[in-house]
């Protein structure tokens, strides 16, 4: 928070010290038996940071008002509010002063900083750079814009944005949905996302709010290498390209230290080293031996567009892929495609730009895109493809509708992958204008374990503390890692699922019943139900934002680190969450049971349940389980059908997106 005049510097102020005295105390006296060690330091650490940002603010408003530090320049609109402020507190003016100035009363001016400028006309802000002196880039503003998130999406939309990517991909992140006649509000998205689109696009608010109709670049388009589907919608995919590209230069730029080496060229070469290395050869090894040479791998799991695409950027190769398919075969083929393209002329710092669109027939189906398709068959096939794809067409007796049978024959005689030969079998016979893939994709293999990989791998590697705060948020949105939370009532089997869902996704748990387990035996409690739930209940009224602090920080959670939590039971607990893993989504999945099943699971464990039950469901915390997490959840589950069956449900309901609307699965 920025202050902003004198009251609020002596408040903030206070407040520091009242910290400062907080944290000496917290140091000075041990932890208590009721308090866990990690938590007492979570405590600590907790009222430091929150130290920390308010002497930054306090540090930041002296250096204005004594003049050590003057805001000369503004650049973009995303930096306007705070630049107002800023200046005016650099060039000693109180907000009376700058009032004056202007011709209005002092409360408005306070009003219009504490919303920073949300509500004030362009041509008021206009009047306030003058008054304050600041130099703003004439695009920067525009007379007669309409801040309307109505007619940006319409804009955007003309261009082949669709409202549903730019919701899920490019408007700041919500809490709740915008209700309805909240224009303020509304304008307020639209402000927050122009940052972020000029930053994409180009497109400077002058441009993006004003009546001129929005332009794309195609330099992006012009030096990449595609891997397009055979039905690709035309409108929007230059636009997709353009974000797709923007995300690939950050993953370059949080890479630095990934350096490129030599890639093999020979299909041979690359399957041996892989089969070397891992001993075997799928997605997910191919995808850590392409890492394993410098080359960044992007996964994007969007509607329409292309299938892969590769950039060469300062010498340095990135791939992005984009698939909605559970099929890893499929992943690796569009892997490996691309790769063939990034193995091409490595001693150029850049692929040559290519001057017909990206939907051009000759583009499409260039000498370049057959021999990647080619290549990539053989690396999976070992050289096969060709005499493979011959024999189904005899196994088949040359006719279309039997290949479907003679290619599954020919893989087992041949002691290769169905969904990898009938990968190649579909792009041979699209050289022949038939479309095969239909078919193909009705005999691949469900791996959906394995499409996490590259996000994954991404994310182990990447340095997002070099990025700008709104790219950091741009490519963490597209990445999807999520927070998954699960809840239940007791019994319902919430915990077996998150235990299963985390091993197969390969993504940390945290368990809020653990970790009262862990706080109630440091400090001597037992451990039943009713204790748990006292616990539970008591930490959620101190503050749950501070309960969920503290659980994040027992299971070594990291800032943009996909995770499983189990054990939700408060409505207040989900909104802590989202406030402190933002901009990561946090989606939570409800388990319904039968009852008498439900009694059945809970007599296992304890054979008295059913003469206790009554009262442990009585306590309060219980009360938003039955009555309002379902009502609020993402994702409503059976808990009687087998868990095998529900991880393969809330695996592939992750994999799909985040535009997945709430249902329920019976």
């Amino acid at each position: 928070m920025l202050i902003k005049n004198e009251r609020q510097y002596r408040i903030t102020r206070a407040q520091a010290e009242k910290f400062e005295t907080a944290i000496r105390e917290l140091e000075s006296a041990p932890a208590g038996k009721r308090v866990h060690p990690k938590l007492h330091q979570a405590q600590i650490d907790a009222l430091q940071s929150q130290l920390a940002e308010l002497s930054e603010e306090l540090e930041e408003y002296e250096a204005l008002r004594s003049g050590r530090r003057r805001v000369l320049q503004l650049n973009s609109f995303g930096e306007l509010p705070r630049a107002l402020i800023q200046a005016r507190i650099a060039s000693g003016m109180s907000q009376e002063d700058l009032a004056k100035k202007l011709g209005v009363k002092a409360q408005q001016i306070q009003r219009y900083e504490a919303t920073e400028y949300l509500g004030a006309s362009l041509s008021r802000v206009s009047e306030v750079v003058r008054a304050l002196g600041l130099r703003v880039r004439e695009d920067v503003f525009l007379h007669g814009g309409q801040f309307s998130l109505t007619f940006v999406l319409k804009k955007l939309s003309d261009v082949g944005l669709r409202e549903d990517f730019v919701r899920r991909r490019l408007l700041p992140k919500l809490t709740e949905p915008i209700a309805p006649d909240t224009g303020n509000k509304e304008a307020e998205v639209a402000l927050e996302a122009a940052e972020g689109l000029h930053r994409i696009y180009g497109w400077s608010p002058g441009v993006l709010f004003g009546t001129k109709p929005l332009a794309l670049q195609s330099s992006a388009s012009a030096t990449a290498r595609f891997k397009l589907p055979a039905r690709v919608r035309k409108e929007g995919l230059g636009a997709y390209v353009i974000y797709a590209h923007y995300l690939a230069l950050l993953a370059l730029q949080a890479t630095p230290n990934l350096k490129a080496k030599p890639l093999p060229k020979d299909y041979k070469e690359l399957r041996n080293s892989i089969l070397q290395e891992y001993g075997e050869l799928d997605f997910e090894t191919a995808l850590k031996y392409i890492w394993s040479l410098g080359i960044p791998v992007l996964a994007l799991n969007d509607a329409g567009g292309f299938h892969g695409a590769c950039w060469r950027i300062g010498g340095r190769n990135v791939i992005v892929l984009r698939q909605r398919t559970k099929s890893a075969s499929i992943w690796l083929n569009d892997l490996l495609h691309e790769f063939f393209h990034a193995a091409q002329n490595q001693d150029l710092e850049e692929h040559p730009v290519i001057e017909e669109s990206e939907m051009s027939p000759s583009r499409r189906n260039s000498p370049e895109e057959q021999a990647a398709s080619r290549f990539a068959g053989d690396v999976v096939l070992d050289g096969r493809a060709e005499q493979l794809a011959q024999q189904c067409v005899e196994k088949a007796e040359n006719k279309v509708e039997r290949l479907k049978s003679a290619v599954p024959v020919v893989a087992r005689d041949a002691q290769v992958a169905v969904d990898a030969l009938a990968n190649y079998m579909a792009f041979r016979l699209s050289l022949q204008g038939i479309n095969w893939w239909g078919a193909a994709n009705n005999l691949q293999t469900d791996n959906s374990a394995q499409i996490s990989t590259p996000r994954d791998l991404l994310l182990e590697t990447v340095n997002l503390g070099l990025l700008n705060p709104i790219d950091r948020d741009l490519l963490l949105r597209a990445l999807e890692p999520l927070v998954v939370g699960f809840a239940g009532r007791i019994g319902s089997g919430k915990s077996t699922l998150s235990v299963e869902v985390a091993r197969v996704l390969g993504w940390p748990r945290a368990s809020f019943g653990d970790y009262l387990r862990t706080l109630a035996r440091s400090s001597g409690l037992d451990e039943s139900r009713e204790v748990l739930q006292e616990l539970g209940e008591s930490l959620i009224e101190q503050g749950a934002e501070e309960f969920c602090r503290a659980v994040l920080t027992h299971y070594g959670w990291s800032a943009g680190e996909p995770l499983i939590v189990d054990g939700i039971r408060h409505v207040e607990v989900v909104h802590a969450l989202r406030k402190l893993v933002a901009p990561l989504e946090v989606r939570v999945i409800f388990l319904d049971v039968d009852e008498k099943k439900r009694l059945e699971r809970l007599q296992k464990f304890d054979e008295t349940i059913s003469k206790k039950l009554a009262t442990v469901e009585s306590h309060p915390t219980e009360h938003q389980v039955r009555e309002t997490l379902p009502e609020q959840a993402d994702l409503r589950l059976s808990g009687d059908r087998p868990i095998p069956e529900l991880v393969a449900t809330v695996v592939n309901w992750i994999h799909r997106g985040d535009g997945v609307p709430k249902s329920a699965v019976a």
